[in-house]
């Protein structure tokens, strides 16, 4: 296991969550010193670029940190057959980690286990905010190429760019079918459109709160033969009313117990083809103070390196 904190908040729609990946990575190496041996700290360097891209807010440093920073770092970590625990400010940072594990392995299949109140799939042509942590699965799959958003020349070889960086020629493109998503319950209209047509499997918070061990089997089905999986958990799949530290809460979430018995369900099937996990979006700025929000990520953290270290 090797800890790798990705402070950046390119992405962000509020910012702060970089305080909470510093709390957790000081939790973290005060109860487990020798992970900080090899430690991958990712930091945004500040940038001041002209902008023109009008569609995604901070394109252009996004791109940058991407192409120079971030998908380097990730890439080099997969490379040499380390298994990540990541800890991210924002979830835009997940297409550069994906993108990174690609890069590496380009001839493999590669499933995603995505825990998040929100769809992510947006890109450049259909995003109403221009949040880029709206973004990162959208440009994944790169298969929407037009819509309200106009591009216009130059935003559109760029935005080819983003998708494709560091892909070498041949590489497998991702499939769909291979995302899978649990507690997902705010999805625009393209969105779920896009859900619809890519038979992209879907488990609501009803449907994980019925049968958990049913979810867990059918995940394990829709990925059956993917060659790795990569585990991403975004901290507002908790209902809002719950747990206040977070950027975009959503009512009508998992409650912290529901997330912790699914993520330790999920890290347990697939831990033999597991090669990364993250959480992200904690962001302890906008703590309310009427729940314990950091011992319940704290919690999920605990688990995941009990998980990937065998000691559990």
């Amino acid at each position: 296991m090797i800890l790798t904190t990705l402070t950046a908040e390119i992405g962000a729609s509020k910012h702060g969550s970089s305080v909470g990946i510093l709390r957790l990575k000081e939790r973290l190496l005060e109860k487990y010193p020798e992970i900080s041996e090899h430690m991958v700290l990712i930091r945004q360097k500040q940038c001041f670029l002209q902008d023109f891209f009008r569609f995604a807010k901070n394109f252009e440093d996004y791109y940058f940190f991407c192409k120079d920073s971030l998908i380097p770092s990730m890439r080099a970590v997969f490379k040499r057959g380390d298994f990540p625990v990541i800890l991210s400010a924002e979830h835009s940072g997940a297409f550069g980690i994906v993108q990174a594990l690609r890069s590496v392995h380009p001839n493999k299949t590669i499933g995603i286990l995505y825990i998040d109140a929100h769809a992510d799939i947006h890109t450049a042509y259909d995003s109403d905010s221009g949040n880029l942590h709206g973004m990162p699965l959208g440009m994944v799959l790169n298969k929407v190429h037009s819509g309200k958003n106009a591009l216009n020349a130059q935003e559109i070889e760029y935005w080819e760019r983003l998708c494709a960086l560091d892909l070498p020629r041949g590489a497998l493109e991702f499939n769909p079918k291979h995302l899978v998503y649990f507690g997902v319950r705010s999805a625009e209209a393209g969105e779920r459109k896009m859900i619809k047509d890519c038979e992209i499997p879907l488990f609501s918070v009803a449907e994980i709160r019925e049968n958990m061990p049913s979810v867990v089997a059918q995940s394990l089905r829709h990925l059956e033969g993917v060659d790795m999986v990569y585990l991403s958990l975004d901290i507002d799949v908790l209902d809002g009313k719950i747990f206040s530290s977070t950027g975009v809460r959503e009512n009508n979430g998992l409650t912290p117990k529901e997330l912790k018995e699914l993520l330790n369900g999920l890290l347990r099937a697939f831990k033999e083809r597991l090669v990364g996990v993250e959480l992200t979006e904690y962001n302890p700025e906008l703590w309310d103070g009427s729940n314990p929000d950091e011992e319940v990520i704290w919690g999920l953290l605990e688990d995941v390196v009990c998980v990937v270290e065998g000691k559990c």
